[in-house]
């Protein structure tokens, strides 16, 4: 059994496995090759295993060589987050949250957030009248760096200490992804799929329509994980879509969309972010939709974290459904912000 593990070795073999080969790992660490192959080969005897094997190609990982970089990762991501943390006690006046978000979180959550955070800011820096309820127990001079992913880059982020907030979505009726057990996850909301269809085929009056309406028609879809909930509910409503453009790009989509060339199904949240003048859009089946949730790390100590996630949350509510399943589609809810109210509903029109 070990007696202990070297920190300094540990991460030696963590570059060793995240850059494939000995030489390659040397070059980023600025180190020699033997001097980085000496580190590894004391970790492995000090572990009793072996956690690399050598081909022609560069390294390859043994069972316990992934197990062991598992746990390199999240101590790694640790001591990102740990040096941040004493980094923001020296220097009050600026402290980093990093945050990633998937896009239409990005424009109609994160940005609000981050809007409502600066002006707290600005409120607090005065002293002034209008300084925001609770305010003072803020951290001060919060920057977000914000940075586009969708959620299966996620995890590897936050072992990694590279992003402390996350904002990601699971569809209904799917496996919850293993986010890992050293993240904490927040519901904030529900988002329901909507169908939409050029303007000259939409009718006024209608706040819903059958899919299968549209079977016969041309189909864009989205991401993977958008295409893949969009086929099985397909399925459900019996019948084979004929896909023939895919693209993330909710812009794209609804261009299509608008000049009649395909339908689609999108999640209520892409047409808060942009909403084509030439789409109308209709609720389908109860329950379709996905499920937003916050992440960070377990026992993120940090204030400013916290303060960031608050603003997630209250930009969340203005936007999105209770998750509580008897609350989520069909409901028409008015929502009070810290300035406004929004009032939303399954069909945009």
């Amino acid at each position: 059994m070990a007696d202990g593990i070297d920190p300094r070795a540990l991460m030696s073999f963590r570059a060793v496995a995240e850059h494939g080969s000995f030489a390659a790992a040397a070059r980023e660490l600025g180190w020699t090759q033997p001097a980085l192959s000496s580190q590894v080969r004391r970790l492995e005897e000090g572990l009793g295993v072996t956690l690399v094997t050598r081909t022609v190609k560069g390294v390859q990982l043994t069972e316990a060589g992934r197990r062991l970089l598992h746990h390199a990762e999240i101590i790694d991501g640790h001591l990102e987050r740990a040096a941040r943390e004493v980094a923001g006690l020296v220097d009050e006046g600026q402290r980093t949250v990093r945050v990633v978000a998937f896009p239409s979180a990005c424009t109609s959550i994160v940005a609000p957030a981050m809007s409502e955070l600066l002006a707290r800011g600005s409120a607090n820096a005065s002293g002034g009248a209008n300084s925001a309820p609770g305010a003072a127990n803020s951290a001060p001079g919060i920057a977000i760096e914000l940075e586009q992913q969708e959620p299966f880059a996620v995890p590897e982020m936050l072992r990694r200490g590279t992003a402390d907030v996350a904002l990601v979505f699971r569809y209904e009726g799917e496996a919850s992804p293993d986010f890992g057990e050293a993240v904490t996850e927040i519901p904030i909301g529900w988002d329901p799929l909507q169908l939409i269809v050029s303007q000259r085929r939409g009718s006024g009056g209608a706040k819903r329509r059958a899919l299968a309406e549209h079977g016969r028609d041309r189909w864009v879809t989205g991401c993977p994980a958008c295409r893949q909930h969009f086929l099985r509910i397909a399925e459900r409503e019996g019948f084979v879509p004929d896909i023939r453009h895919a693209t993330d790009d909710y812009m794209v989509v609804q261009e299509l969309v608008a000049r009649d060339m395909s339908v689609s199904v999108v999640p209520r949240l892409s047409l808060l972010s942009y909403r084509h003048p030439g789409v109308r859009a209709f609720g389908i089946g109860e329950g379709d939709g996905r499920q937003l949730l916050i992440l960070h790390a377990k026992g993120e100590a940090r204030q400013e974290v916290h303060d960031v996630v608050a603003a997630l949350e209250r930009a969340a509510a203005r936007v999105l459904d209770p998750v509580e399943l008897g609350e989520r589609p069909g409901r028409t809810r008015t929502v009070p912000g810290p300035t406004d109210s929004r009032t939303v509903t399954d069909a945009a029109d």
